[in-house]
């Protein structure tokens, strides 16, 4: 009777738990001027942010390296070429995500360079201006990624400032995760517009924010993302930020690492 008691119990709390995870919501730690601009201080921890997305990327503490999240895990990027799993007591300061449900999948099965894959992709969102999370997965002839440095020093720069420090990295032939957005251009000073991806490769070895990528043959996943979830950092760094001396054009340069 105990026993069945407590598979009851049990059953109940899966239950409770599938219920209060809401798929296809757009969740936001962080303001993009702003850790564009060299708040780079981590604030949220990871086993915080997980809640709120199983799928997702961001930039981890002080910004070594670049921030994946697949199948709800945390995965950190570094400007050594390493790759690790993010410990729960890690902090983030800028984190982009959803728990991810595809509504909509569609193959790639013949090779494709970066321009043409997003055209194709661009097919699927017919919404100017909706809020998409794409997660493409398959094989890869080639993707280039960057990760920076972590800085140390105060005041730090901003990131379109710290373009030189960043290191690139070339991987031909890899099987993979891009896991990103198409956010519309009316959160651009909110949030980073347009496509942003990240990679992480089948190994859980190589990672970063992509520069460039040739498809083979991958499967596109779409999440049409219905609402909007912004929380902002309490921390003295944040709320006593001046929005006023962002230049406009740092998010084109640090997203398309123009000097």
């Amino acid at each position: 009777m105990k026993t069945l008691f407590a598979c009851l119990l049990c059953l109940l709390s899966l239950q409770l738990s599938a219920q209060k995870k809401q798929y296809n919501q757009f969740y936001q730690y962080g303001i993009a001027d702003a850790f564009l601009a060299g708040l780079y201080h981590g604030t949220l921890t990871v086993k915080d942010m997980k809640p709120h997305g199983d799928f997702g990327l961001g930039a981890p503490d002080m910004l070594d390296g670049e921030l994946m999240i697949l199948d709800g895990k945390a995965y950190q990027s570094r400007s050594t070429g390493q790759t690790t799993v993010m410990a729960d007591t890690a902090k983030v300061p800028l984190v982009l995500s959803t728990n991810f449900k595809a509504d909509t999948v569609f193959y790639i099965n013949t090779p494709a360079d970066k321009k043409d894959a997003f055209a194709q992709i661009n097919q699927y969102l017919t919404k100017a201006n909706g809020l998409y999370a794409v997660r493409i997965t398959g094989e890869f002839a080639l993707v280039k990624t960057r990760a920076f440095p972590p800085v140390t020093t105060e005041p730090f720069l901003p990131l379109a400032s710290m373009l030189d420090k960043q290191k690139f990295f070339t991987t031909e032939n890899v099987k993979g995760t891009l896991m990103g957005f198409k956010l519309p251009a009316y959160l651009s000073s909110v949030t980073i517009a347009y496509f942003h991806f990240h990679f992480l490769s089948a190994d859980k070895s190589k990672g970063g924010h992509v520069t460039d990528v040739k498809v083979a043959k991958v499967m596109v996943e779409i999440a049409n993302l219905t609402g909007m979830n912004i929380e902002i950092p309490q921390d003295k760094y944040y709320q006593n930020f001046d929005f006023s001396t962002v230049k406009k054009g740092d998010a084109i340069k640090a997203e398309t690492q123009i000097k």
